[in-house]
């Protein structure tokens, strides 16, 4: 069968999703297995701009639709194509080159994107059929054959307790025996069964493993261990929970694609060898270690134990997570891992060029800090013109370009599918990048408040990325104890647009008389535990209690995505709704940098009294406008928020336990919250003072913090002079329509 992509909306009522349903109708006669892609060309509803709303309602559908044709769309819907399937676009007139563009950046391996719709049915399937003939076929670097993959993709969900199944060898390079020592470890006092499939001539082999689980955890151990000789099958997986699979060197990349395809979550070493398989975002529970040589001289990665236990516990502990990982993973073995699909289109030809070329790589369509520092980062880049600017979208796409020209005007020429040749490629976002795209120098923004690394990430920047980026001295120095070179780690701050914050800035009207004469204390960020929320609502009651009067503004961020299902806005509307409590205002809408940039100029005094942060960008917007911070001391915004108009929160360290195994014990700061209470007293009873000081320090903020300053380094990394000196997000949003606030007090 001959794979094929639709992207469209096989139910409105409108001439495109007309063609899409009978080029759907067709697809079998004509020898085409078809994947549907449902996310976009969908007209929001009340809404009459044209504005393509990806996954929302369609405007209208057709009721007409038999069982036969709709049983159709959900087959087609379900069924998964390789990355590189030719792409047929179905889009009205009016959205029709936008969602083709969207449509080639969210499958940038495509071998053909084609407008559908134009032509008929058959003249549509024939310009398929001579896309796949032109583009040839090719074989993933770790493959798996179609038929043998879709054999594997039809064993039914892994039983909650279930054994773990393992692909051994009595070479050392399969790591066997880190498996076994892993498995007794994270299932010690279980009954748990661990599965060895081993090669057939493997009996010597087995036998000396037998003796290290004897070893290890006593003759108990060696009942709750099945030896199994011969080739691995599906009907090893059958009825086992999970796959646990700490390699250190790819000897068979078919077996990792069908573990993959098996629907277990795979427990999985993460490095060069493997991030071809197991790059992917939640495809596996990944495991990391230290590359290092194997007895034969050769390169390979020792899979780090404590690592492998704690992925292998974090696979096991939740049986409906394991699901989804492993539905994940099958996806993604089917659609990335088949061999002999079609060829990706070849690259763009070499030509000569004058300016070094820069890939700035981020999720450009969704709304969070990783997209809005990287749009600003990538203003700087154009405006200075010194480089050859890309930008190259990672996932999700949850919004269109529409939306994206609305927020970042002027970027959407410098979108890539293949950017060709590279000088730097330098990618943000949540989690990292793993594999290494193809560029002469490759840079990876790391992100991480919580004082140690993953182990799974130790790869990726102790040897596999050229450069680290970090923006704090906070973030540098939890790089360099996971073992990166400080050779290697490039330190930049985020910058502020001092065009839009800047201590002239007009005040926000609706915010000025909503607090009238009282002076105002804004929080800007998400209302969670780390950005230390329940601390700030104590300091509220507290200052209120001593008979300080103020306003309470409560700029929330990341409700809807990030910070979804754990926030504290009930706390903040139980404070409101408290006697002698301050006036609540919580403004949760999505707002553009001018109307941020208004709320901060309303308010009286900052504060932020977070436990982590890797940056802290809402102090230096703060900052950069003019308004006194009272923020938590000892972190990352000890870099810029000194001085003058600046108080500090005193806090210690406080470890704290996050699942899997990191490079040394992770901890936040704990601020304290008595002795911050009295700080806001103090702050409010001398405001005065401190906006004075506060204003007399915003142009040298915005001197030394500019996207200037940032894109410079960029610059420097990519033409090679560069010593130290970098970032990465992890902020406010800065979005587009303002929604209405909600007053609770």
């Amino acid at each position: 069968m001959k794979p094929v992509r639709l992207y469209g909306d096989p139910f409105a009522a409108c001439g495109a999703s007309s063609s899409l349903r009978s080029v759907l109708e067709r697809c079998s006669e004509r020898g085409f297995k078809p994947s549907l892609c449902l996310l976009p060309v969908k007209p929001s509803k009340g809404r009459g701009d044209g504005t393509i709303v990806l996954g929302g309602e369609a405007a209208g559908t057709v009721a007409d639709i038999s069982p036969e044709l709709r049983a159709r769309i959900e087959e087609a819907a379900r069924t998964p194509a390789p990355s590189t399937a030719p792409l047929v676009v179905f889009a009205p007139h009016r959205w029709r080159q936008d969602m083709i563009a969207l449509a080639g950046l969210e499958w940038p391996m495509a071998c053909a994107v084609m407008q559908g719709g134009v032509d008929s049915t058959e003249a549509t399937l024939t310009r398929v059929e001579a896309e796949l003939r032109w583009a040839g076929t090719e074989d993933p670097a770790i493959c798996g054959d179609l038929e043998e993959l879709e054999a594997w993709a039809e064993l039914p969900s892994p039983p909650a307790h279930g054994p773990v199944l393992h692909v051994g060898s009595d070479d050392p390079s399969a790591g066997t025996d880190v498996a076994i020592r892993a498995f007794l470890a994270a299932t010690r006092g279980h009954d748990r069964m661990l599965r060895i499939v081993l090669p057939e001539s493997a009996n010597l082999g087995a036998i000396r493993l037998a003796a290290l689980a004897e070893e290890v955890g006593g003759v108990d151990a060696l009942a709750r261990i099945e030896f199994v000789l011969g080739a691995l099958s599906p009907s090893h997986a059958a009825d086992c929970a999970a796959v646990l699979h700490p390699i250190r060197r790819l000897c068979a990349g078919d077996a990792l694609a069908q573990l993959l395809a098996s629907g277990r979550p795979v427990v999985a070493t993460r490095w060069n060898a493997t991030a071809a398989a197991l790059a992917a975002p939640g495809v596996c529970v990944p495991v990391g270690g230290a590359i290092t040589r194997g007895p034969d001289g050769l390169p390979w990665c020792e899979p780090d134990l404590a690592n492998v236990v704690a992925a292998l516990k974090h696979a096991l502990v939740d049986a409906e997570k394991a699901k989804v990982i492993g539905m994940r993973a099958r996806s993604h073995a089917l659609s990335e891992l088949s061999a002999d699909r079609p060829s990706a289109p070849p690259r763009p030809m070499a030509r000569p060029r004058t300016r070094p070329v820069v890939v700035l790589e981020a999720p450009f369509f969704e709304l969070s800090s990783s997209s809005e520092l990287s749009i600003d980062t990538a203003r700087a880049l154009a405006r200075r013109a010194n480089v050859e600017l890309k930008l190259v979208p990672s996932g999700p796409f949850r919004h269109d370009l529409a939306a994206f020209r609305e927020r970042a005007p002027g970027l959407d020429p410098f979108f890539a599918r293949d950017p060709g040749e590279v000088d730097l490629w330098l990618s943000t976002g949540w989690p990292p990048r793993v594999q290494r795209p193809s560029c002469r120098s490759f840079a990876a923004r790391i992100d991480w408040e919580y004082g140690a690394l993953p182990t799974d990430l130790v790869p990726l920047v102790a040897s596999e990325a050229d450069r680290v980026v970090v923006h704090s001295q906070h973030v540098e120095r939890t790089i360099a104890a996971a073992g990166c070179d400080s050779a290697r780690i490039v330190r930049i701050p985020h910058g502020v647009d001092g065009a839009v914050f800047h201590e002239g800035a007009e005040p926000d009207a609706e915010l000025v008389a909503w607090k009238g004469e009282l002076p105002m204390v804004l929080f800007v960020g998400g209302m969670v535990f780390r950005k230390g929320f329940d601390v700030l609502l104590r300091m509220a009651l507290e200052a209120s209690r001593r008979g300080v009067k103020f306003a309470l503004c409560l700029k929330a961020i990341g409700h809807d995505h990030h910070y979804a299902g754990f926030h504290m806005e009930e706390l903040a509307r139980r404070l409101a709704a408290t006697p002698g409590a301050p006036p609540v205002r919580i403004l949760d809408g999505d707002y553009s940098r001018a109307q941020l940039a208004s709320i901060y100029r309303a308010a009286d005094l900052l504060v932020h009294p977070y436990r982590g942060e890797g940056f802290g960008l809402p102090v230096l917007e703060a900052r950069a406008a003019g308004v006194p911070v009272l923020v938590t001391r000892g972190g990352s915004t000890d870099d810029f928020a000194v001085g003058p108009g600046c108080v500090g929160i005193p806090a210690i360290r406080r470890s704290i336990e996050l699942p899997g195994a990191h490079q040394g014990q992770p901890w936040l700061l704990e601020p304290d919250a008595e002795a911050a209470s009295g700080l806001l007293v103090q702050c409010l009873q001398q405001l005065p003072a401190l906006r004075q000081a506060a204003m007399a320090e915003a142009s040298s903020v915005r001197a030394t913090f500019s996207w200037d300053a940032a894109a410079e380094a960029i610059e420097a990394m990519a033409t090679g002079t560069a010593s130290a000196a970098v970032q990465k997000p992890e902020a406010v949003s800065i979005l587009v329509s303002k929604k209405p606030t909600l007053v609770v007090g």
